[in-house]
């Protein structure tokens, strides 16, 4: 399971804590809004992505780790690949290369 599947499933645990105990959940709901997005991370500051990693019960001693996996070059790659992010996206923060597989395989003249 994908590290942004296991903040997912956090949160809908989190929310359901949170209701059990008759506490605020208003900032889980809005994280839930925020989480539908998969490119979300790549599109908000590291600020702001650890507060979501805290609300939603990541450890402190993990939450840099965790932020990392987030925003790897192999997760951005793959939301690439399945169409969930778009490299010209101007509300991207995290961006990573991409190349034209054509323009790499031409012999120069």
């Amino acid at each position: 399971m994908s590290e942004f599947k296991v903040i997912v499933v956090m949160n809908e645990a989190m929310l359901k804590l949170l209701k059990d105990k008759n506490k605020d959940y208003s900032v889980n709901l809005k994280i839930r809004k925020g989480l539908e997005d998969e490119s979300l991370f790549f599109k908000i500051n590291k600020k702001e992505a650890v507060e979501i990693l805290k609300n939603v019960g990541v450890k402190q001693e993990n939450i840099e780790n965790v932020y990392k996996k987030l925003i790897s070059p192999n997760e951005f790659y793959t939301l690439l690949n399945r169409g969930k992010i778009d490299i010209n996206d101007t509300n991207l923060i995290i961006k990573y290369d991409t190349y034209n597989s054509e323009d790499l395989f031409k012999k120069k003249n």
